[in-house]
């Protein structure tokens, strides 16, 4: 069974057949035959808009990406070992036995450093399994030695440095090296996907009188501007507990009789750290009447020095490692929790990655950030999917959350519909979002797709209005939709429909998200950040939430579940049994904020639409008890 490939795969092409010595430039020697390296001037560059040019002078630290070995047989096994139908299903290998079969070799590497260092570049270190080369030199060098041109671009919100054509290599170092990872800045396009609670609220509340928030599904209503045939709505969501979410989504059973994850390890990345993550997470605990974390049952490891002058920055990033660390422990009071904090949003990732793959840091990964789309990532994609085949030939799933603006197109202004990536991955579990109903006694009562459209109270007339038309204007919604990337994987041929792999052409390829949990913020999740309450959502909820799931359901069991997609789809087969199906409300559902003065329409997630069975907002669904637990632990 052949798995997809990467459309437009990191390549490298000849310019000429002449091959010469490997040498950097030489005035007097002979013109040197070079080759381009596919993927290194992203294709954004042929039409942003150019905003400056760096510094000849400035300095640059960037990754020299080496290939990897026996792909075709890298390729295979990252399959089989991930099948339930395979004999070799759960038969990982180590990272030593992994670079050893197909790791970079010492050789390549000795190579790679030697060129480099001839072209005046400085060496700074190799990375782990020999994944690439780290290197620093001038904008200048850099033009001069790879025969490209840098410049300021504004691209998606942000000013961004890119080579304006693709990075080209003396012909001889074609085959050693994959591809220039940090030469741009376009890796700080990462962000986190949170979103508080809250944002949509006017501040003033003095018509009508502020109404209480919920802490479960309709406890109060405030009134509203007559709306689908109804004059008030439940309030939205105080933020719910922990127990509220392991009860709605089947799990509390298994937490009370001591299946809460004791045993397993979740591995969490994030860039940057928060210094209040364990006093935060043990304060709500507290508040809620749970167990706070254990010695030693929250480990950290930091990969600083932190580099707080990108263009990242550590603010938005700590919230979020925060909610992350405080849902999984919400959700897997056992587990244990290895946080990992980049140096930073860019490069810093890639190597947080490769630490948990070099040490097998944790057999679940939880991944709350990712790209706006997919367009132009240069070989930041090539390079994180060699990385995702590694983990699962290790045992190891990678979870990553949707995003928070549906198929981008209202909310960041892409040209066309288009997933996140690394969501989009087909060797990632893409975790998409919901608006989760609890009832007074923390059962489940139902879930839309997560896509609110926000409308006004008008109270310039009599009596008050709606702004808009209904349902109002798009806001936020659980990213997903159909790759331009990468083709459609095995595991999704039966399940997913061709309406859907067939939507942007003739060639199926992969849809996310793979499975969905609550993302919404208005139904979002209580936590506690540097001492204060808050409300928060996004797919950074929903993804470590199906991470604590997942540290329940591998408690245990016989061995890791790994890259866990082909089980996944598997088990949908069961139907209810395992997942709950999200489908579009029989009648409306809506909500009116505190304060009174905005109506939220839910479940109308841009152009994704949720419907019976597999879809592109809310995939598979949503985890339903003892099924879906049983069906991991007891399959194959």
């Amino acid at each position: 069974m052949r798995f997809n490939t990467i459309r437009g795969a990191v390549v490298v092409t000849s310019a000429v057949v002449l091959a010469l010595p490997f040498v950097a430039s030489s005035a007097s020697a002979a013109p040197v035959s070079r080759s381009t390296v596919a993927g290194s001037a992203p294709s954004w560059a042929a039409t942003a808009k150019v905003v400056g040019t760096p510094s000849a002078t400035t300095r640059i630290t960037f990754n020299v990406v080496l290939p990897t070995r026996n792909t075709a047989a890298m390729n295979k096994l990252a399959l089989a070992v991930s099948n339930p139908k395979s004999a070799s299903y759960g038969h990982y290998l180590t990272p030593a036995q992994f670079n050893k079969q197909f790791g970079p070799t010492a050789a390549q590497v000795a190579s790679v450093r030697s060129y480099l260092s001839g072209a005046g570049f400085t060496v700074q270190g190799v990375a782990q399994g020999n994944r690439w080369v780290t290197v620093s030199g001038t904008v200048r060098q850099i033009e001069s030695a790879f025969g490209t041109t840098l410049r300021n671009y504004t691209y998606k919100g942000k000013t961004l440095r890119a080579a304006s054509r693709p990075l080209s290599v003396p012909a001889g170092m074609s085959k050693l090296i994959a591809g220039f990872v940090g030469v741009g800045s376009e890796g700080t396009l990462r962000q986190p996907a949170l979103v508080q609670a809250g944002n949509t609220v006017t501040p003033s509340d003095a018509v009508p009188p502020r109404q209480s928030c919920s802490a479960f599904w309709d406890q109060f209503e405030q009134v509203s501007p007559p709306a689908y045939g109804r004059t008030s709505f439940p309030t939205n969501n105080c933020g719910y507990t922990g127990a509220q979410v392991r009860g709605a989504y089947g799990m509390q059973n298994a937490v009370s009789h001591g299946n809460n994850g004791n045993g397993v390890t979740v591995a969490i990345i994030d860039a940057y750290a928060s210094a209040t993550i364990v006093d935060d997470t043990n304060a709500l605990a507290a508040s809620q009447g749970e167990p706070a974390l254990a010695a030693g049952q929250y480990t950290e490891t930091q990969m600083g020095p932190f580099d707080l002058q990108d263009l990242c920055g550590p603010d938005g990033w700590n919230e979020e490692e925060t909610l992350d660390v405080q849902a999984v422990h919400g959700m897997a009071p056992g587990a244990n929790i290895h946080y990992i904090g980049a140096q930073n949003c860019d490069t810093g990732i890639d190597a947080a990655v490769n630490f948990v793959l070099q040490n097998h840091t944790a057999d679940i990964v939880s991944n709350s950030y990712g790209f706006v789309g997919e367009d132009g990532l240069g070989d930041e994609v090539a390079t994180e999917d060699s990385m995702f085949r590694q983990a699962a030939i290790e045992g190891i799933g990678f979870y990553f959350s949707s995003g928070d603006a549906g198929d981008n197109v209202d909310v960041f202004g892409t040209p066309h519909p288009e997933p996140d990536f690394p969501s989009s991955d087909p060797f990632v579990t893409a975790v998409g979002g919901t608006s989760l109903a609890v009832t007074s006694s923390n059962g489940y009562l139902f879930e839309t797709s997560w896509g609110d459209d926000l409308d006004s109270v008008n109270f310039a007339t009599s009596p008050s209005s709606l702004s808009q038309p209904l349902p109002g204007s798009f806001i936020f919604g659980g990213g997903g939709g159909v790759s331009a990337l990468f083709n459609e994987p095995a595991y999704q041929k039966l399940r997913v429909p061709n309406s859907l792999a067939k939507l942007n052409g003739p060639k199926p390829m992969r849809v996310v998200p793979d499975i969905a949990a609550v993302g919404d913020p208005e139904t979002g999740l209580a936590i506690i950040f540097r001492g204060t309450p808050v409300t928060i959502g996004g797919t950074s909820l929903s993804c470590p939430e199906i991470a604590g799931m997942q540290a329940i359901a591998s408690q245990n069991r016989f061995f890791p579940i790994g890259f866990a997609n082909p089980l996944l789809y598997t088990l949908s087969f069961a139907g209810g049994a395992v997942f709950h199906d999200v489908k579009a409300p029989a009648s409306t559902v809506a909500m009116m904020t505190q304060s009174g003065r905005s109506l939220l329409t839910m479940g109308q997630d841009s152009s994704l639409t949720s419907t019976k069975g597999y879809d592109d907002t809310t995939g598979l669904g949503t985890p339903n008890g003892a099924g879906f637990l049983l069906g991991e632990f007891l399959l194959p």
